[in-house]
């Protein structure tokens, strides 16, 4: 079972590791130059939609936290951060022991979901959850990181892993992992171990 667990996780973070270059010092430039791409739009949409890509800058964002402040994706700069995408909040309190676990190999949590902040810090006291939670009520920062469904209007699971330089090193979009699973390719992710 072991043996089929990892190599469901090589299959899954192969590719995308592969892509990724060596993560820069945090010194160095704020990242790659996100390239033009066409979209396909949803006919109606007036929103913002997009995708990313390992290697390319991370959009930035601003949302508000669990505890009511606006949290920039920037105040992040120098960390590396792996956002995770879900669309019912019930889902963070599964990763209570992974945030920790990440956090042990350099990378911090950070839970976005459709919730309004009173329901998130809600569930943060309840479950006992350390990391961030933001609020992302329109869908819109999760359109502009390719995890929004429109056929739906629902937030597909995903996660983003960011750099220090807040370039994008991994993105798994459209799959809910098993936390120690998410462990495992985000350890891979960064150190190709």
């Amino acid at each position: 079972m072991k043996t089929l667990t990892m190599c469901l996780i090589a299959s899954l973070a192969v590719p995308v590791c592969l892509a990724a270059p060596p993560e820069p010092k945090p010194s160095q430039g704020s990242g790659v130059a996100r390239p033009d791409g066409a979209s396909r739009i949803p006919t109606g949409y007036r929103g913002i939609i997009g995708q990313v890509s390992v290697a390319e800058a991370a959009p930035g964002f601003e949302l508000t936290s669990a505890d009511e402040k606006r949290v920039k994706l920037s105040g992040f700069a120098g960390d590396r951060v792996l956002l995770c995408f879900v669309e019912r909040r019930e889902v963070f309190s599964d990763y209570r022991d992974t945030a920790d676990s990440l956090l042990a190999i350099g990378v911090r949590l950070i839970g976005i979901a459709r919730d309004s902040p009173r329901s998130l810090r809600s569930l943060a006291e309840r479950d006992s959850l350390t990391f961030v939670l933001l609020s992302d009520p329109t869908g819109e920062i999760s359109a502009i990181y390719g995890s929004y469904d429109f056929a739906t209007s629902t937030i597909r699971p995903g996660y983003v892993l960011v750099g220090r330089t807040s370039v994008v090193r991994m993105a798994l979009l459209g799959q809910q992992l098993r936390p120690e699973h998410l462990i495992q390719i985000t350890r891979y992710a960064l150190t190709g171990l």
